[in-house]
């Protein structure tokens, strides 16, 4: 069954309203919301007209608000025809057509709910007892789909036809020798051909410039590709479709690896937790340790986050996270300073651009997208003992022999007792209890219609995230409400959205707990009763070691009542109007507002184990709530000025003004009640009493923006083009004397392919080079840490008046964090667009680092902020995609492709406080490495101590000091930089095999010479007492006789390991990040079985596995796990 691709009927410049539309429908309830109550009046299929002198364009207009009617036609041939003057009254369809196509040299043809327009021969092409001959053949795009509604003309004359739903034509022409045959698309370029004979012809239509793909939206200007300086990637919805079902952040991911998602192990797969997210490295230092502006941790605002911006509006990387993914049209990732500087202070580190899918003219259309979703935990980096090898693994450790022989016995029993217990069957596998196989299911529904001057769209999405652990997962109810209205020369758009999200902790606690309970343990007695305690014993056997052993049932406290739950509401409203002035030169004007409420409570039962350790006194606290709120208002409001010219057919000439103005504030409080004596009482109202020795917190901020750009492209004969960009920008985070700054950017690029020499040639079809260099800025920091700054005392009073203290002293002459990046990229295609490679090279360096400077003691603070410290960041980013096979006769496609990201990170200054800094970490004494900022080394280096292994002879661990001697003895002061916790390369692998209706696609992601440094083999190997179950090698691997080779120190050594070499390891990784197989049904067979205009099935498997050089335990406090999910996509 051939496929049709109506979608791509979009391009053309034709009306799109197909049938008549009953004024019963639901479209009426939807406008009685906006308040135009007489819309969805009903149509006929009968036409009045009273018009002079009237172009034909604005005739079908008219006809087709009156009956529905879609039109076909050339854009171009139209515009032959001639002006006209009638009136008349209610005729029917074919009548009145007839009376509007008398006197032109067009033919129509009514084909259902379409009508198609054909130009007639013309006058001096006689055909009269002159031979003829058949063209026939098929038209498709690049991708192998066939294109219906193409433009056919036998070239010289107005002899034409229009390529049928199946991309299929057929048309009759005088015979001759020379027959050209021209073929145009709107949106595409258009082709001639010379007609050989061939009994079929096959035409591939190639994407022109001005469609969609290759324009760049940059959220405050669209910029055609071609001529565009700026480095960037567009991802469109279908690209989203093909890379996964989980959510948009890792779509991205998959598409481009320089949007980097930071592996967590210890969060692993937990829906509530928001990402760590960078674009081309880390930019800013994180010294939150040092910030004295904010007393909670919470309100830090990663500093290297990029920016995102919907639909020219920014927001929260939260909003990001729970944005309905089928409502997205293109995402475009803007990288180097050329992109970002009109960003100004947002844009250091990357934009992420997300334009919404717009309601298209035409009939009322139902668009449903459903999916069943499942989180599987994979716990396959788990290798803790069984039973059997834990109690072995405590007899060879020791735990049973003591030299009292009292004690000694005792230990025995009690050895003998858990062997009983082994080999009756006890075996428990303690991971499996808080874990399950999470079912989800999402749904998207939108309705959207209306005429070319009014259209409208309602959408509901819900998504329903069941995470991996028991009893957490994430919900999320979205709506919005569209509608656009043209008048003349302006436009009016408006969009409400409002979302409503709970997201749930599992309350089976800390995923770590489960790993550390000894598989000989029970969670029920013998009579099935949940156990609160396992084991509460002192083991003589470790001496002065801590030989006290109490270990809780972890199940104890998840089985009691409790509330761990944050939940948001957000009602946003976009509101935006353009006025074209005249053709070329538009203003715009948007205006958002956005209203949040946060909701976050905790409660914590008077049952919980916790309360165990409390006095007798302390009886009356148990029972715990906590409870906050957070309040936000923020507006955003910008005017732009658009205006474009072709000068003489050559000189292309854009410019482009805008004036942004935006304000966040937020107020946040919470506090803690204590004394709920009802177990089951989960209400805060029954709480007696605040938290002992503890006060309300409270906390606000308030913040405003401004700024004015300037930006200007010139394109000389479409290859040579400059793009200039310039932006002060204002904001309140930064002191007085600093508070406005310039960020600009220059580039220049140049489109060899357009060159003459290049013209015929057949190998390279596309070849751009690019350069450019520019500045951007960075706020994302506490909004007064510029301020001197007080606080109350609380309850302390003198004479009745209270006081306050200094909590933070101020900088006027705090400014910018500014980044500078200079790009180069070249862009190719090769073969007819068999093959596309493009790669990126940038220097990026930031500027004034916003730091911490240490001041003498006298001055009552350790430190202030200050702008010391600089960054670079340097790399190479490049693309490959071929088509294996393109057979588009047998509709067979097959495409690989892959991504490499390097980027190479090094401090060039930092303040005298983090160098002081330094050498207090660098005394410390801790199983995990210090990451240090020291200037000439990565931000991401690992310090640990150089160490030569384990001593064959004893199991000691080797040491080698600063001076190059060996030691056992392990000094902080000998620490050294180790390696480096990122990767060389990095990227993703892909490939597409699409055959008729099937699609599927594959996307690998790999990791090629960084170092991490495994933490499990200190915390489960070497740095854990005998009573705690483990990892095997703890059994298998650890020295025990003398002369042994091992990796790993005496099994019965229980001196703490400190940070060392021996744990920083290689990684290299390589994973499988998604596979989908897609059906797309034949519309022609849904709409007449099903009623349907389309229908698609697909299933997607993500995290599928993952293999690394590198064994660790991954999913600490969260477990990761694998994602499966079907979907179904309809069109009503």
């Amino acid at each position: 069954m051939k496929k049709n691709r109506l979608k791509k009927l979009h391009f053309l410049k034709i009306a799109v309203l197909r049938h008549e539309i009953n004024k019963n429908v639901l479209l009426l309830g939807v406008f009685m919301l906006f308040g135009l109550w007489n819309f969805a009046s009903a149509q006929t299929k009968s036409v009045t007209l009273d018009v002079k002198d009237m172009p034909l364009r604005e005739i079908f207009k008219l006809v087709k608000t009156q009956t529905g009617t879609n039109f076909i036609y050339s854009e171009i041939e139209i515009q032959k025809g001639s002006n006209v003057t009638l009136k008349f009254e209610n005729l029917p369809l074919k009548t009145a057509l007839e009376r509007i196509f008398k006197d032109q040299p067009y033919t129509f043809e009514i084909q259902g709910d379409i009508v198609v327009v054909k130009p007639t021969s013309l006058k001096n092409v006689n055909q009269e007892n002159q031979k003829t001959c058949v063209i026939k053949g098929k038209v498709v795009g690049e991708d192998g789909l066939p294109i219906p509604g193409v433009n056919i003309l036998f070239k010289g004359t107005m002899i034409g036809v229009l390529s049928d739903a199946d991309g299929v034509f057929k048309m009759e022409v005088p015979a001759m020798d020379d027959i050209v045959v021209v073929f145009s698309f709107v949106g595409m370029k258009t082709q001639e051909i010379i007609y050989k004979g061939e009994a079929d012809l096959q035409v591939v239509m190639k994407d022109d410039v001005t469609e969609v793909d290759e324009v760049v939206v940059t959220g405050i200007f669209k910029k055609a590709k071609e001529s565009y300086t700026g480095a960037v990637t567009t991802i469109t919805a279908k690209d989203l479709a093909m890379v996964g079902n989980r959510n948009v952040l890792t779509s991205i991911r998959n598409i481009d690896p320089s949007f980097n998602i930071v592996d967590d192990i210890n969060m692993g797969s937990d829906p509530n937790r928001l990402p760590n997210i960078t674009v081309r490295g880390t930019a800013s230092m994180d010294v939150s340790m040092r910030e004295l502006q904010s007393e909670n941790q919470d309100d830090k605002i990663s500093p290297n986050l990029p920016l995102f911006i919907m639909d020219g509006f920014e927001i929260s990387l939260q909003q990001m996270m729970d944005l309905d993914e089928s409502r997205v049209e293109s995402i475009t990732l803007l990288k180097d300073a050329s992109a970002t500087a009109m960003y100004g202070t947002r844009g250091a580190n990357g934009v992420v651009v997300i334009t919404t899918k717009r309601p298209e003219a035409g009939r009322l259309t139902v668009y449903y997208r459903g999916s069943l979703n499942i989180e599987a935990p994979d716990l396959t980096s788990y290798n803790l003992m069984n039973a059997q090898e834990k109690l072995m693994f405590e007899k060879v450790a020791g735990l049973y022999s003591t030299e009292n022989a009292s004690s000694e016995q005792d230990l025995i029993d009690l050895y003998n007792k858990r062997l009983k217990e082994v080999e009756r069957g006890v075996d428990t596998y303690w991971l499996k209890y808080p874990v399950r196989t999470g079912v989800g299911h999402r749904h998207s529904l939108s309705l959207e219609g209306g005429s070319e001057d009014f259209r409208y769209s309602v959408g509901l999405g819900y998504n329903n995230v069941a995470g991996a652990m028991k009893g957490s997962e994430r919900n999320t109810l979205n709506g919005n409400m569209f509608f656009s209205y043209q008048y003349k020369q302006f436009r009016f758009q408006n969009d409400l959205q409002v979302t409503f999200n709970t997201a749930k902790n599992s309350p089976y606690g800390n995923f770590s707990e489960y790993g550390q309970v000894n598989s000989y343990f029970k969670p029920y007695d013998d009579e099935g009763n949940l156990l609160m305690v396992l084991e509460d014993y002192v083991y003589s056997s470790m001496g002065t070691l801590n030989s006290a052993n109490l270990v809780y049932n972890p199940l104890w406290n998840a089985y009691l009542p409790s509330i761990d739950e944050e939940k948001y509401t957000q009602i946003r409203n976009n509101f935006a109007m353009e006025w074209t002035i005249m053709p070329g030169f538009v203003f715009r004007g948007r205006f958002s507002v956005s209203k949040q409420h946060d909701r976050s409570d905790k409660y914590i039962s008077a049952k919980h184990t916790k309360y165990l350790e409390y006095e007798e006194k302390d009886a009356s606290r148990k029972g715990e709530y906590t409870y906050g709120t957070v309040e936000s208002l923020n507006y955003d409001a910008e005017l732009t000025l658009n205006y474009t010219k072709l000068f003489q057919d050559v000189h292309q000439l854009y410019v482009g003004l805008s004036y942004n103005v935006a304000e966040d504030k937020s107020e946040e409080y919470r506090f803690k009640a204590e004394g709920i004596a009802n177990p089951t009482m989960d209400f805060l109202g029954m709480a007696s009493a605040y938290e002992k020795d503890g006060a309300p917190y409270g906390n606000e901020s308030f913040a405003r923006r401004l700024g004015g750009i300037l930006n200007a492209n010139y394109t000389y004969d479409r290859r040579y083009f400059i793009d200039l960009s310039g932006k002060i920008d204002g904001s309140s985070r930064f002191g007085a004397d600093k508070r406005y700054a310039l960020f600009w950017s220059a580039g220049m690029g140049w489109n060899i392919h357009n060159e003459a020499f290049m013209r015929n040639n057949n190998i390279l079809n596309v070849a751009r080079l690019r350069l450019s260099y520019g500045s951007s800025g960075s706020q994302a920091f506490n909004p007064y840490q510029a301020l001197t700054t007080f606080k109350d005392y609380g309850n302390i009073y003198y004479k009745g008046w209270n006081g306050v203290y200094m909590m933070a002293l101020g900088n006027p002459d705090l400014g910018w964090q500014t980044t500078k990046q200079l790009n180069v990229g070249v862009e190719t295609e090769l073969f007819g667009g068999r093959v596309r490679v493009n790669a990126d090279v940038y220097h990026k360096q930031t500027d004034d680092l916003l730091s911490d400077i240490t001041l003498p003691s006298s001055a009552g603070f350790d430190t202030y902020k200050a702008n010391v410290g600089k960054v670079v960041n340097k790399g190479v980013e490049l693309v490959l995609n071929a088509y294996l096979i393109r057979n588009t006769q047998r509709e067979i496609l097959w495409s690989v492709g892959g991504t490499l990201a390097h980027n190479k990170n090094v401090i060039k200054k930092i303040s005298n406080s983090l160098d002081f800094l330094n050498s207090e970490l660098m005394k410390e004494e801790k199983a995990n490495p210090s990451f240090l900022y020291k200037e000439g080394q990565s931000m991401n280096t690992i310090f640990a101590v150089r160490s030569l292994g384990i001593d064959p002879s004893n199991g000691q661990e080797i040491f080698v000091k600063q001076d190059g001697q060996l030691t056992y003895d392990w000094d902080a002061k000998d620490k050294v930089a180790c390696g480096v916790a990122e990767p060389k390369i990095w990227g993703n692998l892909n490939t597409m095999v699409r055959y008729k209706d099937f699609t599927l696609n594959v996307i690998l992601g790999y990791r090629y010479g960084g170092q991490q440094y495994n933490s499990t083999l200190v915390s489960k190997v070497e740095n854990i007492y005998p009573y705690y179950n483990t990892d095997r090698r703890a059994l298998y691997d650890r020295w025990k006789t003398p002369g042994e080779s091992a990796l790993f120190k005496g099994v019965q050594d229980f001196s703490s390991t400190k940070a060392s070499s021996r744990f920083v390891m290689d990684e290299n990784t390589l994973e499988c990040r998604s596979i989908s197989l897609t059906y797309d049904m034949d519309e022609a067979w849904c709409k007449r079985h099903l009623g349907l205009k389309y229908l698609s099935v697909a299933g997607y498997m993500e995290d599928v596995f993952r293999l690394s050089s590198m064994k660790q335990e991954r999913g600490l406090a969260y477990p990761f796990a694998r994602k499966f999910s079907l979907s179904l996509t309809a069109r009503f």
